[in-house]
């Protein structure tokens, strides 16, 4: 095994309790735009919601409201509105023992990255709330990239980011990727990382996440430490 120079972890679900408040936000936003809560548009919308659980959150939204942009962008503004409100009251928590997880990766020389389907307004204020700001070396949302996941555009960036800070080149095998859904693993594999990890901390089963192409399952991210070389 390869020795491991960064590990690139997603955030809800894979290092935060997701507890519904994306699914929250979601169904916030489609009820200010005049979606019953009792109809069937509702419940299929949740379910697509669910369904690409990772995925870039405009990508979704643009998806569920084809053909009309503007609706689409007015509620991705109103889901990002909600969630920034869900985190700034406190109601996303890490999972026990992330940060000092973090702090065990850097202690053996080891880069930790963070990626996520969220825009960088969320991810910022999701750093901020869980004192991550000085755990993490580099940070990528989605909105700064071209493609949202399972493209590996994400993990690319992070790898261009972090080599950059250090100075020095990083190959795929050298690099771990953590998360819980599968178009987390299909983005891993796409990046050529030889170590993709699947956590079932989120809403997804060892077997749909192997299926996805994880090399490995866990309960919990923390449990990484068994691969660093």
């Amino acid at each position: 095994m390869a020795l491991t120079k960064l590990v690139i972890f997603d955030v809800a679900g894979t290092t935060a309790k997701d507890d519904g408040l994306v699914v929250k936000a979601f169904q916030n936003a489609i009820k200010s735009l005049g979606v019953l809560p009792d109809s069937d548009e509702f419940a299929s919308m949740t379910k697509y919601v669910n369904e690409t659980m990772g995925q870039r959150k405009i990508d979704v939204f643009t998806h569920l409201f084809a053909g009309d942009d503007v609706k689409a962008e007015q509620a991705h503004d109103r889901f990002v509105s909600e969630y920034l409100e869900l985190v700034a009251n406190g109601e996303l928590e890490e999972f026990e023992g992330i940060s000092n997880f973090f702090r065990t990766l850097r202690s053996k020389n080891v880069g930790v990255a963070i990626t996520t389907g969220f825009p960088r307004e969320i991810l910022d204020l999701i750093l901020e709330k869980l004192g991550w700001i000085d755990l993490v070396d580099v940070s990528v949302a989605a909105s700064e990239v071209e493609q949202g996941r399972p493209a590996p555009d994400m993990i690319l960036k992070s790898i261009e980011l972090f080599t950059r800070e250090t100075g020095s080149d990083i190959s795929p095998d050298e690099v771990i990727v953590v998360g819980d859904t599968e178009s987390d693993m299909e983005s891993g594999v796409r990046a050529a990382t030889s170590t993709v990890v699947g956590v079932t901390s989120g809403s997804r089963t060892r077997e749909s996440l192997e299926a996805a192409g994880a090399t490995h399952v866990f309960a919990f991210a923390t449990k990484v430490i068994g691969l660093i070389a």
